[in-house]
């Protein structure tokens, strides 16, 4: 079988032949890894500097200029269109609806009659994004501009306008969809609201190789550590989270709470200068709720140094405003980390409340507090949480199983007339 895939970031594999350096493309990885190992031919196609190559005989590479994630660039069709002519694939899978060159390659397939033949996998879904971009955030931060945000015409709100934007393409891209591979209820929910005539098909995702190894126990755990895996923007909700550790640190003043990522409390010129709203607004709360010296943030973490946090966290932590099924939440529910979730997008297709962890409503600070202080609680009956979570998400990203349902997709679509 001849499959194309056409991703947002190259799988690490892809990256380390072209580049000579490792990547991750996170959740293609495994899945990638599987696949090749079945003999199918494959071609990859993903936004990057111009290049071509080959890993082996049976998995070839070709990248395109990325375009403005907002902004529709008629150019990639012409680059797809060729694409499709030279590899003449069997299968075409589409990862993320989100892209601009996911309608670019839709319309090539409308335009090649292989529409019947190309599946698109729902990852975050923009038109929702959109919507709960804002939330929580008081409105004069919304409209407010900091130096950068002036310099790049970016502050939240028109951050939230270019999700809209690129929510507009979204849904144009998923009217001319015939297939769609989504895993949640949430995510087949939206998607048939947009375009009921489309076929649904449920596969889950493999996460990446080494949260399959290991499980959490509370003797090693650093006891009250809050671990939560991005503060990057609004939607990851980490204002709620600098809410509720305020609250937590009344019951328990020696909590302390853990991030990846660069310190957005750098007090120096050029960090300042490239502040936008949003962290100056994180900034002003962690001031106003006297964190500073409570908030360690871990820089870019390799899959091995993630788990490692998750295995030393209390508890981990998703405070998102809006998301379908959180990779973060997969992985440290593999491990047995003990969860508490915002009840948001597909969380609950995951998690189960009471039993597998937490979850509360996502605008609630306090109930985020408080089931933060349940789990520290719990002491060692946590592992009791963790471990029933454990058994779920081993079901739910367990690689054989969904690279026999990715491949029997792949053969119902290859079967269908061009």
């Amino acid at each position: 079988m001849r499959l194309l895939w056409l991703c947002n970031v190259a799988p690490s594999e892809v990256r380390q032949a072209a580049y000579g350096k490792p990547g991750s493309g996170w959740w293609l990885d495994h899945a990638f890894s599987d696949l090749r190992k079945t003999g199918n031919t494959m071609r990859i196609l993903y936004p990057e500097q111009t290049g071509r190559g080959e890993l082996d005989d049976k998995c070839c590479y070709a990248t395109f200029r990325r375009p403005d994630r907002h902004k529709y660039d008629p150019a990639m069709e012409v680059f797809f269109r060729q694409e499709l002519r030279d590899f003449q694939p069997d299968v075409i899978h589409i990862w993320g609806t989100e892209y601009a060159h996911t309608l670019a390659m839709l319309r090539c397939c409308e335009e090649a009659g292989l529409l019947d033949r190309t599946a698109v996998s729902i990852q975050g879904l923009c038109t929702a994004c959109a919507r709960h971009y804002t939330e929580g955030i008081p409105h004069a931060i919304q409209r407010r501009f900091t130096f950068r945000d002036f310099l790049r015409q970016d502050n939240i709100l028109q951050q939230q306008k270019k999700y809209a934007l690129r929510g507009d393409m979204e849904t144009k891209a998923l009217q001319l969809t015939r297939h769609i591979i989504g895993r949640t209820d949430w995510d087949r929910a939206c998607t048939s609201l947009i375009n009921p005539q489309a076929q649904y098909h449920f596969c889950n995702e493999t996460l990446r190789s080494p949260f399959y190894t290991s499980r959490w126990r509370y003797e090693n755990c650093q006891k009250h550590q809050i671990f939560s895996s991005s503060c990057v923007y609004p939607i990851k909700g980490f204002h709620y989270l600098l809410e509720a550790f305020a609250l937590v640190l009344q019951k328990y003043p020696d909590a302390t709470l853990a991030v990846p990522g660069a310190s957005f409390l750098d007090r120096g010129l050029k960090s300042t200068l490239r502040r936008d709203s949003y962290h100056k607004y994180l900034v002003e709360l962690t001031k106003k709720y006297h964190l500073e010296d409570k908030i360690t943030f871990l820089g870019k973490l390799t899959p091995e140094r993630m788990k490692e946090q998750y295995l030393r966290a209390n508890v981990f932590t998703l405070p998102s405003t809006v998301d379908n099924s959180p990779n973060s939440l997969g992985e440290a529910m593999l491990l047995g980390t003990p969860c508490v979730a915002a009840d948001v997008g597909g969380v609950s297709t995951m998690l189960t409340h009471g039993t597998e962890g937490f979850l509360y409503p996502s605008a609630d600070p306090g109930m985020l507090a408080y089931d933060i202080c349940r789990v520290f609680e719990m002491e060692t009956q946590a592992e009791e949480l963790g471990a029933a979570a454990s058994r779920h998400a081993a079901a739910t990203h367990d690689p054989e199983k969904n690279l026999a349902g990715l491949l029997e997709i792949y053969r119902q679509l290859s079967e269908k007339e061009s």
